[in-house]
């Protein structure tokens, strides 16, 4: 009963929000066909979406092969593209995350910890470029947003968001193991909890790329072309749109602002919240059409994750065939890739 109340009020949150952007003419599928039919901006756009949601694969697997676990490339893009898939069927943007854990663990029995590791380090290090490519952004363009309380509340996050992103990674090079108190209390208290003993596992995890720096600095690079990748797209759909006036350099700031809201577990996709979020922040910008550039944003979103439902019913179907064909082995039979005296 709780699971269908919280999922009446979600629903209920994403229609409110986009019933007020309708109605009020701040989101306009007029605008969108128009823009879509605008081929100079939006086919580029959209080929670059589709270029860099292959720049996830390869970051996953460099952080992979760092945790001692080799998985061929078509088999890390095909987890990716399923993991896509659930991040727009489902609410919130790490839904997917869960699932890629739940298959890769099955996959790769007795490394469920460091697959994890690998998966939650992938999103620390999309988070992290998120928020420098934010702050850089803020360094430079600051005075395009005038001097208001809110702007200064907004910096304020900023600046702290990139304080700890520079925190953690000073501490996970330069404290050792030996002398890591977070590890030592979680340690301490796996004596009295046994269920704390899966949360080190994880940590453990991070912990592994203290030694791989290079990994890491190539996860945060790709990380960072990613969002930059992203922020110029999304100055495309503007341009479609006749907002021509928009500084590319701030809407690298704004951009990463409105992906952080996307997170949030209301909608699918961010549809609604991600909506309400760039309408508000281009509006900053004194534009109108910041509801409208997400709808093409989104759309680009929904491609990507149909592509991976596709590879959503191959996974399942090539899953369900090698259970069938292992179930139908007499037990006098070696499995495959075992051969008999």
């Amino acid at each position: 009963m709780n699971k269908h109340i919280k999922t009446l009020v979600k629903v209920s949150v994403v229609a409110a929000l986009l019933y007020f952007l309708i109605r009020n003419g701040f989101i306009s599928l007029s605008s969108t066909k128009n823009a879509l039919l605008d081929w100079k901006h939006s086919a580029p756009a959209v080929l670059v979406m589709l270029l860099t949601a292959l720049i996830g694969p390869w970051r996953w697997q460099l952080l992979l092969r760092a945790q001692g676990i080799e998985l061929p490339i078509w088999r890390v893009i095909e987890l990716t593209f399923v993991g896509n898939f659930f991040n727009v069927a489902l609410p919130g943007a790490v839904s997917g995350d869960f699932v890629k854990a739940f298959y890769i663990g099955k996959e790769l029995k007795g490394q469920t910890a460091r697959s994890f590791g690998s998966i939650l380090f992938d999103r620390v290090a999309g988070l992290s470029a998120l928020v420098l490519v934010a702050a850089t952004a803020l360094l430079f363009e600051l005075s395009s947003f005038g001097d208001s309380v809110l702007i200064r509340t907004t910096s304020v996050f900023v600046w702290a968001g990139a304080g700890a992103v520079i925190a953690f990674y000073a501490y996970l090079f330069l404290v050792r193991e030996s002398h890591d108190p977070v590890l030592i209390t979680l340690r301490s208290l796996e004596k009295r909890f046994k269920q704390v003993s899966a949360v080190t596992r994880i940590y453990l995890g991070l912990r592994h790329y203290h030694n791989h720096r290079k990994t890491v600095v190539k996860a945060l690079l790709l990380s960072i072309l990613a969002h930059l990748a992203v922020g110029w797209v999304c100055f495309q759909f503007a341009g479609a749109l006749g907002e021509t006036q928009l500084d590319l350099t701030a809407l690298y700031l704004i951009v990463p602002l409105g992906m952080l809201v996307t997170a949030v577990p209301v909608g699918p996709a961010g549809i609604g919240t991600g909506h309400a979020a760039f309408h508000f922040l281009f509006g900053l910008l004194g534009s109108s059409r910041g509801a409208d550039i997400f709808t093409l944003y989104a759309m680009c979103n929904l491609l990507i994750g149909g592509i991976g439902g596709i590879f959503y019913l191959r996974f399942r179907h090539g899953t369900a065939v090698a259970s069938a064909e292992e179930n139908a082995l007499p037990s006098s039979v070696p499995a495959s890739g075992s051969r008999g005296t």
